[in-house]
């Protein structure tokens, strides 16, 4: 078998990947805000990577959910032919290669 036929798409399985990646990153990070904003630090530093740790969450949250739709065209797109049915592979017969040649009197 064609080994594009035999292996489906892995654009499911890296969609929820980067669903879940995305969504953890993304409380995880607001849960550090939460913290930063009821603890003032002078360090601006912390604040910056909490908000590209934000930033990067809703990016791979938004990357999961787009993939989402495009795996579902990739596994109807990798879809084997559909059978040929018989009918559709018959041809017109030829015509006869044995004429009989009329008598010529």
């Amino acid at each position: 078998m064609v080994p594009i036929l035999s292996k489906p798409s892995s654009a499911a399985p890296t969609s929820i990947f980067y669903i879940t990646l995305g969504a953890l990153v993304t409380v995880w990070s607001v849960i550090w805000y939460v913290y930063l904003r009821n603890n003032a630090t002078s360090n601006q530093v912390v604040h910056y990577l909490c908000y590209g740790f934000l930033g990067t969450g809703l990016v791979l949250l938004g990357i999961g959910l787009a993939l989402g739709p495009l795996s579902r065209m990739a596994r109807h797109a990798e879809l084997p032919p559909t059978e040929v049915s018989p009918q559709a592979t018959s041809q017109p017969e030829p015509a006869s290669t044995n004429t009989t040649v009329a008598n010529r009197a």
